[in-house]
């Protein structure tokens, strides 16, 4: 099995950002009732006061200011599938399994269509809570190991753009790192401990 992460790994960027921008232009009257909230949360995970899973949950607040979320989620998909990376659809699988921060409804329609396996955040979409904790960094692995996946699951190759997939990496036969935004893929990086450390450290 080949495991990857998805936004700006086999997707050319952030897809829950690119929707976010996608609904605002939709929907305008979203930025002025999220914005501020937005700017607050991003201040308080800048100086640690904030864990990843609650800044996310504060990213992912827009979704529930969206008039038919799940029909403006198709229609997004069908617009931007194509940003899909062209080397990963060249040696894409179906046992391949994608591991992303990204909520699991969220990317549902295009794993749907890849014809792949997901784990992905787990969103409350009522409460607009976060289910457990973010599908982020060390979290990753917490998250396969309790999968369906996890039986018998042997890891060839293990892609990623972020460094804190580290902890991943390490479940894997051989990584690599993709860069410019989901367009290149080279070697994974030789890991420095200041590095593990702070992965280690991350407050998910």
């Amino acid at each position: 099995m080949n495991v990857y992460d998805f936004d700006k790994t086999i997707f050319y960027s952030d897809s829950t950002i690119c929707f976010l921008k996608w609904c605002i232009i939709r929907h305008p009257h979203i930025l002025f009732l999220y914005l501020p909230k937005l700017f607050v949360s991003a201040i308080l995970f800048a100086i640690k006061k904030i864990s990843v899973s609650q800044a996310v949950e504060q990213l992912l607040s827009f979704m529930k200011y969206v008039p038919n979320l799940e029909d403006e989620i198709e229609k997004f998909w069908e617009k931007y599938e194509k940003k899909i990376s062209p080397w990963y659809l060249k040696q894409k699988k179906d046992d391949d399994l994608i591991i992303s921060a990204s909520p699991e409804f969220f990317l549902r329609p295009i794993i749907k269509k890849l014809n792949v396996q997901l784990i992905g955040t787990q969103l409350d979409l009522q409460t607009g809570k976060i289910v457990g904790r973010c599908c982020y960094g060390k979290q990753k692995v917490k998250n396969l190991i309790l999968s369906e996946y996890f039986t018998n699951l042997h890891i060839d190759e293990f892609y990623s753009d972020s460094i804190s997939d580290f902890p991943l990496s390490l479940c894997a036969q051989k990584a690599f790192l993709v860069v410019n935004h989901g367009k290149n893929v080279k070697e994974w990086p030789e890991i420095t401990m200041k590095t593990t450390e702070k992965i280690q450290k991350t407050k998910l």
